[in-house]
Parts: structure tokens; sequence; C-alpha cells
């Protein structure tokens, strides 16, 4: 009988702990942390889907962590005869985008970038995926492949020679990278691109249609092209491209797995184009299968919230800000809404005409614009100046005057964080030979600056004298300066170690173009320097790379107001990159 008690005692405890441990897991399942809550905004892709992921780190349904994509979306291409205009991707970077919000992503959405606007878009996602459970890349438009590296084009881009296209064009290695540095767990690049273009036949390297064939991929990468390598895609006769509708298709299937969703977007695409264009896998299985894309609930007030701010982030219409703060008094871009509700109600001051710099030419009439621009030490939009200005044919070497000052910020396109701020001053002038001082600020512009260092200029070029120079000398404007013209420049010299660096650019004068920076609006030229480097050690082999350098030439500014670099070494995987921006400036 006392054995009887206490089994029935024991059998009574268990119970209780069981009922117990199941309320505390559902207890502690309602108080998880719902995903990041992120705005996202618009995009398109190439065909190749790059899945990079550890497969122990997946589990079958896809994990619960978070999903970040970019879709970039480009069709309206401003120079038809280089590259045709597309009528499907915008409407392919619009469906992609809603698919993946449906699938739980924080997509940031783009249509119709330009080369800076790119740039920016796959800045901000670098910054986005870090810890990420999956980071998506997706690009619709025209892509072009030189030297079997692989290029998507903004739209922006007039590409006439093969030697253009590297520094017209976003390498894909640029996305890896990214992707790279994020270190999510899985990593996937659909590129529905290889369009055919008719720029491609003044090509003088051996492959041109289409997009090569992958190479120096890194370990545990899955691509998939719209069509294999060396063939062109086609943009579709519907609404969408047809890698990108096989997509679509397959994601209102069973089988929602990564190799189930490109198994049924390969048989639509090869029964689309009558078997004439079948895309191409390359990349373990394994990845493939582990890799869901998981159904999740319909968009809440956050989803809508954040849809709502991306369609007027850019708007100039005040009421759309009013409209937003009216429907989300205490929202989430509430600050940044009433920000830009201020500016765009702020009386503009009178007008100042900048004039254009002498001798002013008499041949080209030129259009009128509209500039704005912020002095020396004002910090605020109340402080800008509006006017008109002429736009010059020709734009002469500028005439610098002791005083004259700018300060930059420095921004690393890593990390898309400012890491330096400095002024440049000019402290002396003997005919082209200019003097300037330049001091380093710690963090936001202050008295605390470091003791300043002296330069030297030649005010013909805009070019830094450099003594580590010893052949040959860099040509950073070639003043007078003319929407297309061109110049090449060789130079070389040693570093410390004894290690000699060789370099050979290619510059030209592209466009007037609208900038804005934390100094201001304008009007400016941009000029885009290409080439290549090479470093000669005195041990060991000989090492080469590329640069792209690209700068927006300001005449009442007598400087540039923006400049961007970026090298690239060996398999042309990106090693440095940054962005300088005018913050102040002061000329007479």
């Amino acid at each position: 009988m006392p054995s009887r008690l206490l089994f029935a005692v024991c059998t009574c405890i268990l119970r209780v702990l069981v009922v117990a441990a199941a309320c505390l897991g559902v207890a502690h399942a309602q108080h998880l942390p719902a995903p990041s809550d992120r705005p996202d905004s618009p995009g398109k892709l190439l065909p190749t889907a790059t899945a990079a992921a550890t497969a122990n780190r997946i589990t079958p349904s896809g994990g619960q962590g978070r999903r970040v994509a970019l879709v970039i979306g480009n069709g309206e291409y401003r120079y038809p005869d280089n590259l045709p205009r597309l009528a499907n991707p915008v409407h392919d970077a619009e469906d992609i985008a809603s698919a993946l919000r449906r699938f739980g992503f924080e997509v940031i959405e783009r249509k119709n970038q330009t080369l800076e606007a790119m740039h920016q878009s796959i800045a901000e996602f670098g910054s986005r995926i870090g810890g990420s459970e999956a980071a998506l890349f997706f690009f619709a438009g025209h892509g072009i492949q030189v030297r079997n590296q692989n290029y998507l084009m903004p739209i922006n881009a007039k590409v006439e020679s093969e030697a253009m296209v590297p520094y017209q064009g976003v390498n894909v290695n640029q996305i890896l990278d990214e992707m790279d540095n994020g270190r999510s767990s899985a990593n996937i690049v659909i590129l529905d691109a290889c369009r055919n273009n008719p720029v491609t036949g003044k090509f003088r390297s051996g492959q041109t249609r289409g997009l090569a064939s992958p190479g120096g991929v890194p370990k545990g990468t899955v691509i998939v092209y719209a069509t294999d390598p060396g063939n062109v895609a086609a943009d579709g006769d519907g609404r969408n491209g047809l890698l990108t509708a096989g997509l679509l298709a397959a994601f209102k299937g069973r089988d929602l797995s990564l190799d189930g969703v490109l198994t049924v977007a390969s048989a639509e695409v090869e029964r689309a184009s009558a078997q004439a264009q079948t895309p191409y896998v390359n990349g373990p299985k394994t990845l493939q299968k582990n890799f869901h894309f998981r159904v999740t609930v319909d968009p809440g007030r956050g989803e809508v919230e954040r849809t709502f701010w991306t369609s007027i982030e850019r708007s100039t219409d005040a009421a759309d800000f009013e409209a937003y703060l009216k429907n989300y008094p205490q929202g989430s871009y509430r600050d940044l809404a009433e920000n830009q509700l201020r500016r765009l109600r702020a009386k503009p001051v009178e007008a100042t005409r900048i004039p254009a710099p002498a001798p002013a030419p008499a041949a080209v009439p030129a259009a009128t614009v509209a500039i704005e621009r912020k002095g020396a030490g004002q910090n605020s939009s109340e402080g800008r100046q509006t006017g008109t200005a002429q736009l010059p044919s020709r734009v002469e070497k500028p005439a610098l005057q002791i005083g004259d000052s700018w300060v930059y910020r420095r921004i690393d396109l890593w990390k898309n964080e400012e890491s330096a701020r400095f002024e440049w001053r000019v402290s002396g002038t003997d005919g082209d030979s200019i003097t300037l001082d330049r001091a380093m600020i710690a963090g936001k512009v202050s008295a605390d600056t470091r003791p300043a260092s002296r330069r030297k200029v030649d005010r013909s070029t805009w070019t830094f004298a450099d003594a580590s120079v010893s052949q040959g000398r860099r040509v950073t404007f070639a003043f007078p300066l003319e929407i297309g013209k061109t110049w090449e420049f060789e130079y070389a010299g040693k570093r410390d170690n004894g290690t000699r660096v060789t370099h050979q650019r290619v510059a030209r004068v592209e466009a007037w173009e609208d900038i804005e920076v934390p100094a201001g609006k304008f009007k400016a030229l941009r000029v885009v320097h290409a080439g290549r480097f090479e470093v000669h050690p005195t041990i060991g082999p000989v090492s080469s790379g590329n640069v792209t350098e690209v700068l927006w030439y300001v005449p009442a500014v007598k400087s540039f107001v923006k400049r961007e670099y970026r090298d690239t070494m060996g398999d042309l995987r990106t090693r440095e990159q940054f962005r300088e921006e005018l913050t102040e400036y002061k000329v007479q």
C-alpha cells in the first residue's frame, strides 16, 4: 500500500512538472524579440544566385533570423544608342521585392539607379546585413562582361569602348565583398541581366556576349545565371523578364527550398524561351537544399508605415510629409519627416548669381540652372542661397587666392561611416604654384585640430606635388575642361621599403550633373579616372590592380565637391573604397 501511494504521488508530481515546463516554454516564446524593424526601399537584379552558407548553420526551415535584401531594377537607360532601354527591369524589381517581403525579408528596393546611387545602395546594404541569417541581392538590367569580369550597368552609363566599362559599371565582386564582410549565414545573388547590347561589338577582348562564368568564387557559394555563360537573356514579352517570371511562379509552389525554386524557375524559363535560354547553376547542391524561403504572416502596421515612408522619402512636396505625420504622429520617421517639412516650407533667401569662370567662351550657349550653396560656418538649410548660373561649355583653371578654404569629410564605404574630416586652406600663391595648408579635424568640425601639413599644388591641373613620384606625373584636371575631353598619364614612384609602383590612367570629362553634399546643391562637372597599377616588390612576384576615381568639379567652388575612390587587386576584389564630400567652403 505505501509503495502504491508513493508511486501515485510521484506520478502526480511528474505531471505537474511537465505542465509547468510547457507553460514556461510558451511564455518564453511570447516574449522573444520581434525581427528588427528597419525601413526598406526599392530595386532589381541580374541572373546569379549566390548562396554562401555553412550547412550546419541553416536549418531545413531556414532558421528564424533577420533576412535582408537589396533589389535593383534599371530600365530607363539614358543613352539608348549604347544601352537600349528595357521595359521589364523596374517591374521585375517591384515584383521580386514584394515577394521577398512576404517571405520576411527587410527589403531595400531601388529603381533606375545611377552609378553613384548604386554605390550608395550597396553600401547601405552592406551596413545592414551584418550578423543576419541571409543576405540577398537581386539586379535586373544590363550586364556586361569585360575580361571575364561581370559589371552591372547603371542608367547613366555611356559605354563607348571596352575600357570605359569598369568605371561606368558596378563589378559583381563588390557585392560579394559586402556579403563576405557581413558574414551572413546564407548569401544569395540573383542577376537577371546579360541582355544583349550593341556596344559589345566594339570590344577587343574575346568573349563579349552575356556574362562570364564564375571564377574565383568564395568557398561555399552557389551562383545562378539567367542563362548559361556567354549567352544572352531575353527581356520578356510580358511584365517580367524570363528568369524573374520563372522565380515568381516558383515562389507560389510547394517546394520553397532554394533548390526547389531554381528547379521550377529553370523549367519555366526553358518552356517560355522554347529551350533557347537555360539558367546556369554553379555550386554545392547541399546549400541549395538547406536554404528555404519561409512564408510569413501578412505585413503589419510597421511594414505598411515603411512602405509609406519609402514612397515619399525623396519627395519635394510638403503635402506628402504632412500626410505621413497625420497618419503616423508617433511614427518611426517622425523626426525625418518634420525636418524635411521645415526645409520645404523655409522661405529661400534672395538669389545670388554665381559667375561663370573667366574667360567665358563665346561659342556654345548654355542652359540656365538652379544652384543652392551653403557658405562656410553655416550648418542649416536656412543658410543656403538659391540662384541661377550659366553652364559654361569650357571651364578654365581656378583663380585660387590666399584665404580660400574647403572642409571635406571622408566616408569609409566599407563601414558607411565618417572616418576623417579635414580642411585645405590656400596660404600662398606664385603663378600656378599654390601652397595649401591641411588641418586634420578630430570628429566634428571644431577648434581641436592637429598641426597642419603643407603641400604644393599645380593650379593648372589641381594636382598635389608628390615627393614619392620619381617618373611622370599625375593630372587630376586637364584644364580647360570640356565635355568629352580625355587625357592619359603615367607615373611611378617608390615606397619606403623599396617597392616600386607604376600607374597608368585614362581620364574623361563626362557631363554636368546635379550633386548634393553637406555644403549644398551644385551643378557639377563629372570627371572619371580609370586605370591600372602594378606593384614591383624588391622580393617576390609582381601584383596588379585596377583603380576608379570619380570627381565632381564646381567652377564657383574652385574645387571638387565630391570624390569617390575605389581600387581592386588580383581577382578584382575591392581593396579600398571611400568617398569625400565638401561640408564647408570659403572662396573669394
